[in-house]
């Protein structure tokens, strides 16, 4: 296995698809994007956001097979412009109750988001061909080193509750169960500074 390294601008169609197939069947994007037609949301959603909010920031980490994509603190917010393509393109791929169910979701994690500067990891995937082989592990292991240099926490929220172990044997904590009417748990995780 390839030590994981930091992603470019070149690596943003590859961070993408790889995103895209790693949440395939996460149970919080089931319940946001629904069949028919899940891995094409998937696909637009993903191609949407690697390219414009995830590798730009310079922290999304990539091995072949799988990628991590970190929030540094004091990282600028979505411009309004961004906010209305993104809007265009639910529009366009998503079902009203898909939108719907992505708004609610979205509100619930930004209402529960910690205030004081943190890392956070939004996104971190495996393509199912390569699970169990270590790389979430890798992943972890490298972007946590910045991290940890920083000396500051780290905060992500668990979309699926067969990577809690993972998450916990790499210093994080459940700190809150977040879940909307009908919807599926997530589990906020907080990791302390180092």
């Amino acid at each position: 296995m390839t030590r994981p390294r930091l992603a470019g601008p070149d690596d943003a169609s590859e961070v993408a698809r790889l995103l895209a197939a790693g949440f395939h069947d996460d149970p919080v994007l089931t319940w946001i994007f629904s069949e028919p037609g899940r891995a094409a949301k998937l696909d637009a959603f993903f191609a949407f956001l690697a390219p414009e909010a995830l590798v730009p920031l310079g922290a999304t980490y990539l091995v072949d097979g799988g990628c991590a994509c970190w929030t540094p603190p004091g990282s600028p917010e979505w411009p309004p412009e961004r906010t209305e393509r993104m809007a265009a393109l639910a529009e366009e791929h998503l079902t009203a109750d898909d939108r719907g169910r992505l708004s609610e979701l979205s509100e619930l994690m930004r209402a529960h988001h910690p205030d004081e500067p943190h890392w956070y990891l939004g996104l971190i995937a495996v393509e199912p061909v390569r699970q169990g082989r270590g790389l979430g592990r890798a992943l972890l292991d490298a972007s946590l080193v910045p991290v940890d240099a920083d000396r500051l926490p780290a905060y992500l929220e668990s979309t699926n509750p067969r990577n809690r172990t993972l998450y916990e044997r790499h210093g994080f904590e459940v700190v809150e169960e977040l879940s909307v009417p009908g919807g599926p748990v997530l589990m906020a995780m907080w990791r302390p500074s180092a």
